[in-house]
């Protein structure tokens, strides 16, 4: 098949997983979270060959453009959700995360996708450094921002007793007890514990607190290999560039989240709120900059 046709495959197959994650949201049954996973598996895996097949006719990692950065953001959040959904068996992250797929990987074909030669800039190794580095990052904070929206909706529905029972860096009374039966050998009451614990509005701070902790030191490494590779293309590590200015706001935004979290004296929903403060300035970053399409990083714009 044509690089389209693995992508429209993709596509379809996220539908299908929409689909099973809306049922499991309804209905939690094991059967609508496994087919939900696999079919999300399945179009990850066609995003990838679509990726080659691409790259494949470009003579070089197809990775120059919004169309291509974008479609590989999908895919970092494909990897990173089934990943946490593997360890946590989530009930509710899984539709709010397809769904978000497949409006980005729609708008993605709105798109320009012809294959130009690489720019002078661009025709360097540290394209296939730097920029995937910088991309995954930004995958992981979308996943923190789609749980931390999780929390929030779960936290109003509750009346605020998810904000309350939020770990926010702390042991909290339920996980206290889990321990204590733990340490009392009682293995079933453990398991029925941790079932009931796996539920409540406390594991998706847990999991935008993992998203940030993995992503934060992925976006410090790519500014800093962007920096190597500014400084051998253009000859200075850091001009103030629109893009590297947001770049580094975005980075100090996520900073404040980890500080807040470390520090435990925050509440969950305090976190969460910062969370989708973070994911706003990535949005500016990755796509606010490329509308405006100026500066060193204009070959990414829009349009």
């Amino acid at each position: 098949m044509s690089e389209l046709n693995w992508y429209y495959t993709a596509l379809t197959l996220l539908a299908v997983s929409v689909v099973f994650y809306l049922l499991h949201a309804i209905q939690p049954k094991s059967l609508f979270r496994e087919g939900g996973w696999g079919s999300m598996l399945l179009s990850c895996l066609c995003l990838i060959v679509s990726l080659v097949i691409r790259s494949t006719h470009a003579k070089y990692f197809a990775l120059s453009n919004m169309y291509e950065s974008l479609m590989v953001v999908c895919i970092g959040v494909q990897l990173a959700f089934m990943a946490l959904d593997r360890w946590f068996k989530l009930r509710m992250l899984g539709l709010p995360v397809t769904i978000l797929l497949m409006a980005s990987l729609v708008y993605d074909l709105t798109l320009p996708t012809e294959i130009h030669p690489l720019q002078p800039a661009l025709q360097s190794y540290w394209r296939s450094i730097h920029v995937p580095i910088i991309l995954l990052s930004y995958a992981l904070f979308t996943l923190a921002f789609l749980s931390s929206l999780v929390f929030l909706v779960k936290d109003l529905l509750g009346g605020g007793n998810a904000s309350q029972s939020g770990s926010g860096g702390r042991l909290t009374p339920a996980m206290a007890s889990v321990n204590a039966l733990h340490m009392n050998g009682e293995t079933d009451a453990l398991n029925l514990e941790m079932d009931l614990i796996q539920d409540k509005a406390n594991v998706y701070d847990e999991i935008t607190y993992r998203c940030v902790a993995f992503g934060f030191p992925l976006l410090t490494v790519g500014i800093i290999l962007g920096g190597m590779w500014a400084n051998e293309a253009w000859g200075n590590y850091w001009s103030w560039d629109p893009k590297e200015s947001m770049s580094l706001v975005t980075l100090l935004g996520y900073g404040v989240y980890l500080h807040l979290r470390v520090n435990g004296e925050h509440t969950a929903r305090t976190l969460s709120w910062v969370s989708v403060i973070g994911f706003v300035l990535m949005l500016v970053t990755y796509f606010g900059v490329n509308l405006m399409g100026i500066g060193l990083h204009s070959y990414g714009k829009i349009g």
